[in-house]
C-alpha cells in the first residue's frame, strides 16, 4: 500500500530540486486523516507551502472521488496543467482529473441545426465541423455573444433523453465523463449552484477540498441572492409571446404590468441602494405571473412523440419554471424580514437602454453552508484551506467559521508556516509622516510617497489600491513624472497585464481587488508591493452596511461590527495584498503601507500581527531599504531624499 511518505519520495525523484516539506507532509497527514475519520479540516497554508499537493496526493490515495474547489481561472489551471499531470506521472496510481464547467460552454446540436445565422460564419462553421469536444474555450477567436447565445447548450431549451442528438450530446458527453474521473476540478460559483439544485450539476462524491477558501462566503452571498431584473423579465416574456403567441389575454396582461413595474422602479433615482419594494406593486406582478404560467400549462400541445411536439412541451415547461421562480423571488422581495437586505442596481447598456435590477441578499449565508458542508450524515468531508484564513488571537479561525457555518469544536485547525524567512527576505515599511486617509491633502501626500518609493525600486513595483478612483486620482498625479512605463488595471485585459508586467523592464502597475490575490511574479521583477491603506470595507456597500446594523442588532454592542466583521475582513484582504512580493526562497523586497492607522490605532497593531514576520520601518532608509531591493542597473539613485539619474544614453 502506498503510503503519504512513499508517494511524496516519488515525486521528488522526478521533480529537479524538490524536497518534501515538515509543513507539506504534516498538513498531508491531517488531510488523510480527516478523509479517513470523516472530519473537517481548516487549514491555513502559508505561501510555499505547497499546500496543493498536500491535499491532491491524500485525494488520490483515498480511491474516492474528490472535488476541488478554486476562485480563480489561474488556480484551477495550476491544478489541471500542471500539478495533476506530475503526480500522474510519479505516482504508481492510475486516476483521470476532468475539469468541470457549465453548460453555456458547450453548443448544441439541435440549435446549431435551427440558428440562421451561425452556420453562415465560416470559421465558425468549421469548427462545428472539426470539433470532438464543443467547448466554447477550443474556439480559436470568441464568437458574437448574441450568436454564441443563439446555439449554445441552455438548460431553459433542452430536451434531453428525447433529443435526437442526446447520445452524442457535447454537454452530455462531457457529464458522462466526469463519472469516470476520481478528481473533479470546479470553480465556487459552480460547486454553489450544484449543491443549491441538489446535486444537478456534479455527480455524486464523497470529498471536498475548498482552495482559496477566504473567498467562499463571499461567493456564496452572490450565489444566494435572488434578483429580478426588467431585462430578464421583458426576455421571458418575448419567448413566450414567440413561442405561444396564441396565448391571448394573459400575456398582454403581464406585459402590462411588468411595464408598469418596472417604469415605476425607472423612474427615481438610478443609482444603486436599498429600496423596499411596494407590497402592492409585487403583488399584482406575481398575480399577473401566476395567471400567464397557470394559461401556459393549460395549452393544449399534443400527446405525439413528434420531435416538434416534444421542443414545444419542453419550452413550455422551462417557461413555466421560470415564472413560477419569478413569483417566488418576488414574495421575498415584498417582505424580506430581518435575514434579509434589498438593494437596486441600474446599468445602462452601449444602446442607452437601462437595465434595473431588484436584489435580495441573505445576511448569513452560514446556514445553508453548514448544512451542505458541514453536515457528516448528508454532506462530503471537507477540507476549508488558503494561505490566508486565521487572523489571530485566541481563536484565530473564529471569523472564518462564522462566515461558513462550521460549528466549533468539530474540525481540526491548523496552520502551517511558510518555510520562507520573511524577516530576511522582506521589509515592512510603514510611515508615519502622512496624512490619515479620510484627510484631504491625502491623496497627493501618498502620490508623492509612491513617487519617492517607485523611483527608489526603478519601478518593479505593484501600487495596490482600495478603490478604482484612488487608484485613478494617484495614476492621473503620476503618469507624467514616473521614470517607469506604467498601466492601471483598465488599460487591459488583467491577464494581458500580468504578462506586460512580467516582460517589461522595470515596469509599475496600478491595480485595485483582483489583483490583491491570484496573481504570482516571482524575482526581482516584482520588488515592491505598496497598499494605499487598510482594507476596510466602504461603508457604501449596502450588504456590507445591511450586516453591520444585524451584528448590532444581535449583540447590542455598538461597535460589535468592528470586531466581528470589518477588522478581521480587513486583516485577511491584507495579507493578500502583501502576499503578493515573497513567492520563492530567493525573493526579496518591500511591502509599504502607507495608512498611518498601522501604528497610530490600536486595531493597527492587531492587525501587523496577523502579517507574516517581517522586518518593520516607520521611517525611510536607503540603506536599509537597499538591503531589500538590490539595483536594477537603471543609472536611478536615491541619495537621502534627491533623485539622482545617471545618462546611459536612454534619454531619462
Amino acid at each position: 500500500m502506498l503510503t503519504l511518505s512513499d508517494a511524496f519520495d516519488a515525486v521528488a525523484r522526478i521533480l529537479p530540486n524538490y524536497e518534501v516539506r515538515q509543513a507539506q507532509l504534516d498538513m498531508a497527514r491531517a488531510i488523510e486523516r480527516g478523509f479517513a475519520e470523516r472530519m473537517p479540516v481548516v487549514a491555513e497554508a502559508g505561501t510555499g507551502t505547497g499546500k496543493s499537493f498536500s491535499a491532491l496526493i491524500p485525494a488520490i490515495l483515498s480511491g474516492k472521488r474528490v472535488v476541488i474547489s478554486t476562485a480563480t481561472i489561474a488556480l484551477q489551471e495550476q491544478y489541471l496543467y500542471k500539478d495533476i499531470p506530475l503526480l500522474q506521472r510519479a505516482l504508481p496510481v492510475r486516476f483521470q482529473a476532468r475539469l468541470v464547467k457549465g453548460r453555456s460552454h458547450y453548443v448544441s446540436k439541435r440549435r446549431w441545426g435551427e440558428s440562421l445565422l451561425a452556420p453562415g460564419i465560416t470559421w465558425l462553421r468549421e469548427w462545428y465541423e472539426d470539433t470532438t469536444t464543443g467547448d466554447l474555450a477550443d474556439l480559436p477567436t470568441s464568437p458574437p455573444a448574441d450568436i454564441w447565445e443563439d446555439i449554445r447548450s441552455d438548460k431553459d431549451d433542452c430536451l434531453r433523453e428525447k433529443c435526437p442528438h442526446f447520445d452524442s450530446c457535447f454537454y452530455f458527453e462531457s457529464r458522462r465523463s466526469l463519472a469516470q474521473a476520481q478528481l473533479l476540478i470546479t470553480n465556487h460559483a459552480l460547486l454553489l449552484i450544484d449543491r443549491a439544485s441538489h446535486g444537478q450539476i456534479l455527480p455524486d462524491f464523497d470529498l471536498l477540498v475548498i482552495d482559496e477558501a477566504h473567498q467562499f462566503a463571499e461567493y456564496a452571498s452572490r450565489a444566494l441572492t435572488l434578483a429580478l431584473s426588467n431585462f430578464g423579465v421583458g426576455r421571458t416574456l418575448g419567448r413566450i409571446k414567440k413561442q405561444f403567441p396564441l396565448i391571448g389575454v394573459a400575456l398582454s396582461q403581464a406585459e402590462a404590468t411588468s411595464n408598469f413595474f418596472f417604469e415605476t422602479l425607472l423612474s427615481g433615482s438610478q443609482q444603486t441602494r436599498r429600496y423596499n419594494i411596494d407590497p402592492v406593486l409585487a403583488d399584482d406582478l406575481a398575480s399577473a405571473l401566476v395567471r400567464l404560467l397557470q394559461a401556459l400549462k393549460a395549452l393544449d400541445l399534443g400527446s405525439d412523440d413528434s420531435l416538434e411536439a416534444n421542443v414545444s412541451r419542453m419550452r413550455r415547461d422551462r417557461l413555466v419554471e421560470t415564472l413560477t421562480g419569478y413569483e417566488g423571488n418576488l414574495r421575498v422581495l415584498a417582505d424580506p424580514g430581518e435575514s434579509w437586505v434589498n438593494w437596486i442596481e441600474y446599468q445602462t447598456t452601449r444602446s442607452g437602454a437601462v437595465n434595473v435590477t431588484l436584489n435580495c441578499t441573505p445576511l448569513d449565508v452560514a446556514p445553508p453552508l453548514s448544512q451542505w458542508f458541514s453536515n457528516l450524515e448528508e454532506g462530503p468531508t471537507t477540507v476549508w484551506m488558503s494561505a490566508t484564513l486565521s487572523t489571530g488571537g485566541n481563536d484565530p479561525f473564529d471569523y472564518f467559521r462564522r462566515q461558513v457555518g462550521l460549528p466549533p469544536n468539530t474540525a481540526q485547525e491548523l496552520i502551517f508556516a511558510s518555510p520562507f524567512d520573511f524577516s530576511e527576505q522582506a521589509l515592512l515599511y510603514l510611515p508615519t509622516h502622512l496624512p490619515d486617509p479620510n484627510d484631504a491633502a491625502y491623496t497627493a501626500a501618498i502620490a508623492g510617497e509612491i513617487e519617492k518609493l517607485v523611483n527608489f525600486s526603478e519601478g518593479r513595483a505593484f501600487v495596490l489600491f482600495t478603490s478604482v478612483q484612488q487608484m485613478k486620482q494617484v495614476y492621473n498625479l503620476l503618469e507624467a513624472k514616473l521614470l517607469w512605463p506604467a498601466c492601471h488595471q483598465e488599460q487591459m485585459p488583467k491577464r494581458r497585464l500580468i504578462e506586460w508586467f512580467r516582460t517589461a523592464k522595470n515596469p509599475v502597475l496600478f491595480a485595485t481587488a483582483s489583483f490583491w490575490e491570484g496573481v504570482s511574479v516571482e524575482g526581482p521583477q516584482l520588488s515592491l508591493v505598496i497598499i494605499d491603506r487598510i482594507p476596510f470595507q466602504s461603508p457604501g456597500d449596502i450588504v456590507y452596511d445591511a450586516r453591520c446594523e444585524q451584528i448590532v442588532r444581535a449583540t447590542g454592542e455598538r461597535w460589535a461590527w468592528f470586531e466581528k466583521l470589518a477588522l478581521p475582513h480587513a486583516q485577511l484582504r491584507l495579507k493578500q495584498g502583501a502576499g503578493r512580493l515573497i513567492r520563492t526562497r530567493t525573493d526579496q523586497g518591500v511591502v509599504a503601507i502607507l495608512d498611518p492607522r498601522m501604528g497610530r490605532k490600536g486595531y493597527g497593531h492587531t492587525i501587523l500581527k496577523a502579517l507574516p514576520p517581517m522586518r518593520v520601518l516607520r521611517q525611510f532608509d536607503t540603506e536599509i531599504f537597499r538591503r531589500f531591493i538590490p539595483p536594477a542597473g537603471s543609472g536611478v539613485t536615491i541619495e537621502g531624499d534627491e533623485l539622482c539619474v545617471q545618462d546611459f544614453g536612454l534619454g531619462i
